[in-house]
């Protein structure tokens, strides 16, 4: 009597694991490892919590803020490829942090997702920024994975650093 049941290799034919293919909004210039970097400040430390512990999930590298100053200090210190910021921040107005994102050493744009109850929110000052989005809350983590990974789409290629060598001949 034949044994008709199909192995694991069978059932695949031909195709590749799926499980080789990296997630977390990840790019095929992107660095191994956890990348992107993502900076989240939100005071309250129950959704702040959560958020960092979601995107560590899916493979991020994610930076914390309690206020304003520790966020101001972190966008300055760090290379963040997406800062999630919360509206009302303590220490720092919403205008203040993405005039230090504007005007400090980055040299590319950073996507900015502003997280607020109010949908009033006033967000003079951040129209300047050419990838922003605002998230209101209470969000789901998948809503605000969604996000993150459509703005990092949308956001143009790092520069790739290249080091040469030149040999004497």
């Amino acid at each position: 009597m034949a044994d008709n049941s199909m192995t694991d290799q069978n059932r695949r034919g031909d195709h590749s694991d799926r499980r080789q293919f990296p997630r977390g909004g990840r790019r095929t210039y992107d660095q191994p490892g956890r990348f992107p970097q993502v900076l989240v400040a939100d005071s309250y430390e129950g959704a702040r919590i959560p958020c960092v512990k979601y995107l560590d999930r899916f493979g991020f590298r994610v930076e914390e803020a309690a206020d304003g100053g520790e966020a101001l200090a972190k966008i300055e210190s760090m290379r963040s490829h997406l800062v999630l910021v919360e509206s009302g921040l303590p220490n720092a107005p919403l205008s203040r942090i993405v005039q230090r994102m504007r005007g400090g050493q980055v040299a590319r744009p950073v996507p900015l997702i502003v997280m607020t109850s109010d949908p009033d929110t006033d967000t003079e000052g951040v129209d300047r920024v050419s990838l922003i989005s605002v998230l209101p809350k209470p969000f789901s983590l998948s809503t605000m994975l969604d996000e993150i990974r459509r703005l990092l789409r949308e956001q143009p290629p790092l520069p790739t650093e290249v080091s040469t060598c030149s040999a004497g001949v």
